[in-house]
């Protein structure tokens, strides 16, 4: 038969372990879909979001104008003087007729837990040469992540409005125009672009390594990809620019670890440790499309071929098929080609062999 000593060890031991499990169910539980924690919060907020949305319109839009007036300039002289064409106006090719989008993504991750170093270590003298220990070391975690995704379409010719409020009203009256005052010339444009006339911008300029604005960093970016293609080289080796793309992460992680030990000669000791974190995630992504983007990711896959010439548009042997778009207005037509434009150097006139898969936005992996 057991003591009333024995009987109470073991009853206490019991109770330890269902107090234990207990913890870990009520850790569980606060992993629920009924509670949400909003993924707006820290690095950017709900109240910032509208701004900072039109940060990035304006920022893009504005290389979009750049890039178009670039073009106009780089085809005026590149027949004649192709050296100096590049020079002063390499561009990348922005295909007016497709959409440019970008996307918002923002993620927290709440992390909870007891850690490894919660141990209850109860020590029971036997005599006076032996003693038993009895261990319990739990340990539970909760991981939880919600994720934001917002995309958007912005139509790549599109074009600065200005904004006539007075420089003096406050940043909120600011929700329509981009610059007060309609930019008239290239100069003009690119001096904006680099914020030499910080009184004229309606928004918050979005900065690049502390000293460069986005729109400038996009087009000094454009000057480099177009290298492969405006410069002057044989057309066989020609790399047409087709798309870009940008991505900008930030991650901030803080949390707070807390332990309590007790030692007696009972318990050897008692110790609990329980840690508390939150990883807050910010993610923006641009996509610039050039008239090739669709071979470009066609590529890819090997869904992308190349045809040397292709009969003329409207010809018998390449109809033009107009479809009713969902207003109910017919779809835009370039018979022969009319209308869409294209780049000073050689084109690849490409076709696509399959579909292009199309994948929704999906949340970036847990770091």
């Amino acid at each position: 038969m057991l003591s009333d000593a024995d009987g109470g060890g073991h009853m206490w031991n019991f109770s330890r372990g269902a107090a234990c499990v207990g913890i870990c169910l009520a850790m569980g539980g606060c992993t629920s879909l009924y509670y949400i924690h909003d993924p707006q919060t820290g690095v950017i907020t709900a109240g910032e979001l509208p701004y900072f949305l039109k940060s990035i319109r304006c920022e893009v839009v504005t290389f979009y104008q750049i890039e178009r007036e670039r073009r106009k300039e780089y085809l005026k002289i590149y027949k004649a003087r192709p050296e100096e064409a590049f020079d002063r106006y390499a561009h990348f090719d922005i295909d007016p007729f497709l959409y440019g989008t970008f996307f918002l993504e923002l993620k927290v991750t709440d992390t909870g837990g007891l850690g490894s170093g919660t141990a209850f270590d109860y020590k029971r003298i036997l005599s006076a040469t032996s003693s038993e220990i009895t261990h319990v070391g739990p340990t539970a975690s909760a991981q939880d992540t919600y994720d934001l995704i917002w995309s958007f379409l912005m139509k790549q010719n599109a074009q600065l409005a200005s904004d006539s409020t007075p420089a003096a009203a406050g940043p909120a009256t600011y929700e329509r125009g981009c610059y007060r005052g309609t930019p008239t010339d290239l100069i003009e444009l690119e001096g904006l672009a680099e914020n030499k006339y910080p009184d004229r911008a309606a928004y918050k300029r979005i900065i690049v390594d502390a000293s460069k604005p986005l729109a400038a960093w996009l087009r000094d970016n454009a000057i480099l990809i177009a290298a492969n293609n405006l410069t002057p080289a044989m057309p066989s080796e020609s790399a047409e620019p087709a798309q870009m793309t940008y991505t900008f992460s930030i991650q901030v992680t803080g949390g707070v670890e807390a332990k309590y030990s007790l030692t007696s000669s009972r318990w050897t000791p008692a110790a609990v440790q329980a840690s508390a974190s939150a990883q807050q995630f910010s993610n923006l992504g641009i996509y610039i499309n050039g008239p090739n983007a669709v071979l470009a990711n066609g590529a890819k896959s090997g869904s992308a071929g190349y045809a040397a010439k292709t009969p003329p548009l409207g010809s018998k042997d390449n109809p033009i098929y107009t479809a009713p778009s969902p207003g109910g207005e017919k779809s835009q037509e370039f018979p022969g080609g009319a209308g869409r434009r294209t780049g000073g150097g050689p084109r690849t006139n490409g076709f696509i062999v399959a579909p292009v898969p199309v994948f929704p936005p999906t949340p970036t992996p847990t770091q």
